[in-house]
């Protein structure tokens, strides 16, 4: 990975929205439209992306049940590996992609860790023997639920490798739980994570922590997938402020701090993995 830098694709949710498509969870698309879901994988890689991963960011058994969806959990969490293989063919990276629970764990919420373990390991069993190249766990703001999906992940597959990144929400480089670059890159390296870094966020916050990350991470390989700029309200409808060009530019900021994966996250387009392509390839 480190002899070139490799591009992964960009939303799913937003591109699903600008379809046409409305589900009570962005993974549901993938029993009802499944044939869409592949068509936003495939526009992807024909923007340059390389590596992909499952739309199942949503899919874990928590925030599948608010949606009604929990008895149908293992159907669309498989189904989501058979839409992007068959969408991408086997030249491109496909990741089994896990997110946050949206409850807090204990002693702040209800969750306990683990039952977080327990439910990345529901959604990881699920997935895996359909044959995926690596394990990405992103958007976490809480060190201890990030951990929770690395201990899931490092019992089922621990010869997969896995992937994980933060969501630095505030502008002084925090997560909303007040975890800093420095600390998460720390934590994760001591868990044995291969791939660390941020997605999602804000653009100036996941700057700065990723600046700190890059500074602690030795051999790791970094990953970054900031948002399109920032959410602004037009009307009724939520947009992102960062144009394609933007994104270019910022993802050759990640590539000089030390990126080697750099894609987008919430807003991002095809044109806009278009230009961060054409970024990566700039620093060959």
């Amino acid at each position: 990975v480190r002899e070139r830098v490799l591009v992964c694709e960009g939303a799913m949710g937003s591109m699903l929205a600008r379809k046409g498509v409305r589900v009570r969870n962005t993974a549901e698309a993938n029993l009802t439209h499944p044939a869409v879901v592949g068509e936003v994988h495939r526009e992807y890689q024909e923007a340059g992306a390389e590596v992909f991963q499952t739309n199942t960011f949503s899919a874990n058994l928590p925030m599948l049940e608010r949606a009604g969806l929990a008895e149908r959990a293992a159907e669309l969490q498989a189904e989501a590996v058979r839409i992007l293989r068959q969408a991408v063919g086997e030249e491109g990276y496909v990741g089994l992609n896990l997110g946050p629970t949206g409850e807090l764990l204990a002693p702040l919420g209800e969750l306990s860790v683990d039952q977080a373990i327990g439910v990345y390991r529901q959604q990881i069993g699920a997935m895996l023997p359909l044959g995926v190249d690596f394990i990405l766990g992103e958007t976490f703001e809480a060190l201890e639920e990030a951990e929770a999906a690395v201990r899931a992940a490092k019992e089922l597959a621990p010869d997969l490798p896995l992937a994980i990144t933060l969501s630095f929400s505030l502008s002084n480089g925090r997560t909303s739980m007040g975890v800093s670059g420095r600390m998460a890159a720390e934590r994760l390296i001591g868990l044995g994570v291969d791939i660390i870094g941020a997605n999602c966020g804000s653009p100036e916050g996941l700057l700065r922590a990723f600046g700190e990350m890059a500074a602690v991470a030795g051999d790791r390989v970094l990953l970054a997938q900031p948002n399109a700029g920032v959410p602004v309200l037009r009307g009724e409808e939520t947009v992102f402020d960062g144009t394609p060009g933007w994104s270019g530019e910022t993802a050759a900021r990640l590539i000089e701090l030390g990126a080697r994966i750099v894609g987008g996250c919430c807003g991002t387009t095809p044109d806009h993995i278009r230009q961060i392509a054409r970024a990566a390839r700039a620093s060959a």
